[in-house]
């Protein structure tokens, strides 16, 4: 079915409830009599209800009663080769879908609303055993009071009201799983997405000195060219980048403030296990794999895992270091990135390791400079501001009180960062992470 099909039967639920219900009603088998047939074809009406909280019942009803009849005179012509009897045969049936939907409507809505719970399903029985003790009233006459008839009849709608109940549960049961993984899918974003904004806070924040550092360096500067009888417009050149410089740094401190005090406001969680951590950190890596056309083959081990608070510098030490390792990754092989982590001693031990060629000799010491980058994209000219391992280093070093050593050889880099035990079992806040 089209899309453009899907959105005009969305117009006319009624119109599409009914076909369901006719279709449905195909699917039966005969009872006390060869007329009458018991279907599941009601069974649709609560779980279209539990589907659609909207759904238009009586209105579907009224549509399906004559639905059916049409559906099964054809059946019968296009078996049989005459419609002969259909109106005796088929008839009454109108009666069944036309009380049915018209108690539905009245008491039995409750059974598809959320919690699902077992008596909310009680009216259904006696509904569907009304509307079968009505057809079969106008088939049997009074003969229908007899009390094995009504047994039957009470255990068809006990039936029939057990595959509605065990039918919606299934539906509640997996939408709720896909509304978890969609929630979990959710949260591992925005996590990733929280640990990127708090990382360029970070780097902010250790901008704040440098531009101190510059605006007194203007204002020295303005203070000895006045004082040394420069030319006045030198002079009040060099006061005008004073005061701009300064006005810069007050937008920059509300910046940064308003920033802070959002994030700090919407912690997701007080701490989370590092095997949590590897875990998100693995989606997010073949990710980026598979948005990049790369293939890489990820493993993640925890020996020893801890709930810490510094998830957030966590996230942010090792996702930069993952993304370089999918970054340097080939595109014409598959690649291999490893993340693993284990206490050692009084310290744990991250390492993150790949098979993506390795890092020059001659750059090695200076990967870890601000600014320093060998990604460049030659198509657009484009050079990466180079602030990731900036930024590992800074966080592991100043924030963890930790270290990192970078080990490369040709086939591949080893990046090994060291961490108290202490500071990941700790309980402050984490502050920052992933850029």
């Amino acid at each position: 079915m089209g899309s453009g099909t899907w959105q005009r039967w969305r117009r006319h639920p009624a119109l599409l409830g009914a076909l369901l219900v006719a279709l449905a009603s195909q699917i039966s088998i005969s009872l006390l009599t060869a007329d009458f047939k018991i279907s599941v074809a009601v069974v649709l009406l609560p779980v279209l209800t539990f589907l659609w909280p909207e759904f238009p019942v009586l209105p579907t009803a009224l549509l399906a009663a004559p639905g059916v009849f049409v559906l099964r005179t054809a059946v019968q012509w296009v078996s049989e080769g005459t419609a002969a009897g259909c109106w005796r045969a088929h008839g009454p049936e109108m009666l069944f879908y036309l009380v049915y939907g018209l108690l539905f409507a009245r008491f039995g809505r409750g059974a598809g609303r959320r919690p699902i719970r077992a008596a909310n399903f009680l009216p259904l029985i006696l509904i569907d055993a009304a509307a079968n003790f009505c057809e079969l009233l106008l088939r049997m006459g009074t003969g229908v009071f007899a009390p094995g008839i009504l047994l039957q009849l009470a255990a068809v709608g006990l039936g029939r009201t057990l595959l509605a109940w065990g039918a919606i549960r299934v539906l509640d049961y997996y939408g709720f799983q896909v509304l978890r993984r969609e929630d979990s899918e959710r949260y591992q974003r925005l996590l990733l997405m929280t640990a990127a904004l708090k990382s360029e806070v970070a780097w902010m924040d250790k901008g704040t000195a440098l531009i101190e550092q510059t605006m007194n360096a203007a204002y020295h500067l303005y203070s000895q060219l006045r004082g040394s009888g420069a030319d006045p417009e030198v002079t009040g050149t060099a006061l005008t980048i004073a005061k701009d410089i300064h006005e810069v740094k007050k937008e920059y401190f509300l910046i940064m403030r308003g920033i802070s005090e959002a994030l700090d406001s919407d912690q997701a969680r007080d701490g989370m296990e590092l095997r949590e951590l590897f875990h998100i950190l693995e989606r997010s890596t073949l990710r980026s794999a598979r948005e990049a056309g790369k293939k890489v083959v990820f493993t993640g081990k925890c020996a020893d895992s801890i709930v810490t608070g510094q998830h957030h510098y966590l996230m942010s030490i090792f996702r930069n270091l993952l993304n370089n390792a999918v970054e340097a990754a080939g595109t014409g092989s598959t690649a291999h990135i490893s993340l693993t982590g284990q206490r050692e001693g009084d310290c744990f031990v991250f390492r993150v390791e790949d098979d993506c060629g390795g890092i020059p000799a001659s750059r090695i010491e200076k990967i870890f400079t601000p600014g320093f980058s060998s990604k460049i994209n030659y198509e657009t000219g484009e050079i990466n501001r180079g602030l990731g391992l900036t930024i590992v280093k800074g966080l592991t070093e100043e924030k963890l009180g930790g270290s990192v050593e970078v080990d490369s050889q040709a086939g591949g880099t080893v990046f090994t960062v060291r961490i108290p035990a202490r500071e990941l079992e700790g309980t402050q806040d984490a502050v920052l992470s992933d850029r």
